[in-house]
């Protein structure tokens, strides 16, 4: 199989390396020097403008498989077959896990005491809301999780962490914050109830969810700063497994 790859995200070294080893032919390319391929493969995350993307797509024959993020985007130029990264609930599984550990590892670096004991407040409990607070509290953190969904309230709690409300966020003298939801709900008064001491991290994709950014760690997009390798044997699973018309492991 021809496989053309059109990013300057560097996981995709990796995953082009990969495939050559699997018998694929693969290279990186621009959209100037693209050219008919069996599959196209994109980034999860959009590196391509509106013009690029007509650009592009003009070139890419309707029979081509394209793996991409953003499939709402990329389906307004290329009516044929679109397998997005974040419709497989494996890839957003991997990639959730990946984040987790490397926000503890990041917060370890940021932090001179032990993780034990600190009052930890993880705003959203999704996929890496879930995989962190697992592994927090493994460290023996204390964990209290907002979560919009009753649902998401009730398996917090029966997980052995305390549902909060962000207006409950002044009583709970915290240490460490985390957001992981891509909405912007923390609002100004939410950050002057959190203390000056907190270490204050995003890990939720743009917008994010801090009105108020000052004090707050950027930690958007994580796997592909921190883990590159895992980050792109996640893509890499993803890739093939499509390619083979199977579901992911």
């Amino acid at each position: 199989m021809n496989i053309g790859i059109i990013s300057q995200d560097k996981r995709f070294t990796f995953v082009r390396d990969t495939l050559l080893s699997s018998g694929h032919k693969c290279s990186i390319c621009d959209i100037d020097t693209y050219c008919d391929c069996d599959a196209l493969i994109l980034s999860p995350r959009m590196e391509l403008d509106c013009e690029k993307l007509r650009k592009l797509f003009l070139k890419v024959e309707g029979k081509t498989i394209v793996i991409s993020g953003r499939k709402d985007i990329i389906s307004n130029y290329f009516d044929g077959v679109i397998y997005d990264y974040g419709e497989n609930e494996a890839f957003l599984l991997r990639n959730a896990y990946i984040t987790a550990q490397c926000a503890l590892k990041l917060t370890l670096e940021n932090i001179d005491t032990l993780v034990y004991g600190k009052r930890t407040l993880i705003v959203g409990y999704g996929r890496i809301g879930k995989y962190l607070a697992s592994m927090l509290k493994a460290l023996g953190a204390v964990i209290f999780v907002y979560a919009r969904r009753e649902e998401s309230r009730l398996d917090a709690m029966l997980n052995g962490y305390t549902p909060v409300s962000l207006e409950d966020v002044s009583d709970l003298n915290l240490d460490l914050v985390y957001n992981t939801v891509p909405d912007l709900i923390i609002e100004k008064h939410h950050m002057s109830l959190i203390p000056n001491k907190s270490l204050i991290m995003e890990l939720a994709s743009s917008p994010g969810g801090f009105v108020d950014k000052t004090r707050v760690l950027n930690a958007q997009g994580l796997p592909g700063k921190m883990m590159v390798k895992s980050a792109a044997e996640a893509i890499y699973s993803f890739i093939i497994s499509t390619l083979q018309g199977k579901d992911t492991i």
